[in-house]
């Protein structure tokens, strides 16, 4: 019997013993969950029970994830259903992830992951969020004077950041974001993997640079590196939807945030990301742009010749810091 309001997840895989065990943590979080061995079953089951979420081992006996995807594409009656393939696996190969994105998978999950982190991930996606491009599409008109300023803004950061260390000309720029935006906190990480990430700099603190972190307690850091979109995220305190959940775990923030993607040279290397406080509930338009330039710039300042010989400060500062301070999160990272 479906019960109201609760999320449903399909778990897809042949360690019986592990789906088993995931989805009783899962029930227990407010979820509703059901699990199969194969492709087969597990193609039944979406017809039959249309999950939210199909959570599937990327190798099945009868074919894969990826096959998965392919079914749920294809099949007419599932078309208004909006159901989301997670394909988990125990590689950590860039082209792995890459063809899973590219396939039309919502995450890529590197197996071992723990029970807590799961549910962090699917709490994630069960998030609306908008991307960049939802906000650029609208129509110039609709634009108003904030948005010229922003604009404007874009071309003041550029040429502002003409000179000074590059460690105090990143942590600036994370302050400018987080007064601009009214944030608690804003911080650019470097992705290493799909795994290990170090903090660069954070508005709140100047010695966060070069704290390690376990980037799968940060799904949004993570969907946004293997998209290379930028998302906006709105509080959901009041979401029926999420009240299950949200109301069994309790070490998960669902204050707004914005999301960036930072490059270098051209080449993906981390996220600038600005969490609000609990009282807004909403992000506009304008503070999305203003994020956006930011990141832009940032990656301009990593790329640029003039800073190279101060390059990966933060390594080096986690090469000198006790292993208990590398192993520290940074709290609502």
């Amino acid at each position: 019997m479906k019960r109201p309001n609760y999320i449903r997840v399909l778990l897809v895989d042949e360690d019986n013993i592990l789906s088993r065990g995931l989805a009783a943590h899962l029930a227990n979080r407010g979820f509703e969950t059901n699990l199969v061995t194969n492709s087969k079953d597990a193609r039944a089951q979406i017809l039959a029970w249309k999950p939210r979420f199909v959570l599937a081992n990327l190798i099945l006996p009868d074919g894969s994830a990826l096959h998965l995807i392919d079914f749920i594409k294809g099949e007419k009656s599932l078309r208004h259903h909006f159901i989301h393939v997670l394909v988990m696996s125990g590689h950590n190969l860039e082209s792995n992830v890459r063809q899973c994105m590219n396939h039309g998978a919502k995450d890529y999950i590197v197996k071992p992951i723990t029970y807590e982190d799961m549910t962090k991930r699917l709490v994630f996606h069960s998030r609306s969020y908008r991307h960049l491009n939802e906000v650029v599409a609208k129509e110039p008109a609709a634009l108003n004077e904030s948005s010229v300023m922003l604009h404007l803004t874009d071309l003041v950061l550029r040429q502002a950041l003409g000179g000074g260390a590059l460690a105090e000309v990143l942590f600036n720029l994370t302050r400018m974001v987080s007064m601009k935006v009214d944030g608690v906190r804003c911080n650019i990480v470097h992705c290493v993997d799909q795994r290990v990430g170090y903090v660069v700099t954070s508005n709140d603190d100047r010695g966060a640079a070069g704290i390690q972190l376990d980037l799968y307690k940060y799904p949004e850091i993570l969907h946004v590196m293997n998209t290379k979109t930028l998302i906006a995220i709105e509080n959901l305190d009041e979401s029926a939807e999420l009240r299950n959940v949200r109301e069994s775990v309790k070490d998960i923030s669902f204050n707004s945030m914005i999301v960036c993607p930072i490059a270098r040279k051209g080449h993906a290397f981390g996220t600038l990301s600005l969490r609000m406080p609990p009282e807004k509930q909403t992000v506009t338009d304008n503070e999305i742009r203003f994020v956006e330039i930011v990141s832009q710039v940032v990656s301009l300042v990593l790329g640029s010749e003039m800073h190279k010989e101060a390059l990966e400060f933060w390594l080096k500062e986690a090469q000198t810091q006790p292993a208990a301070i590398l192993l520290r999160q940074v709290k609502n990272s």
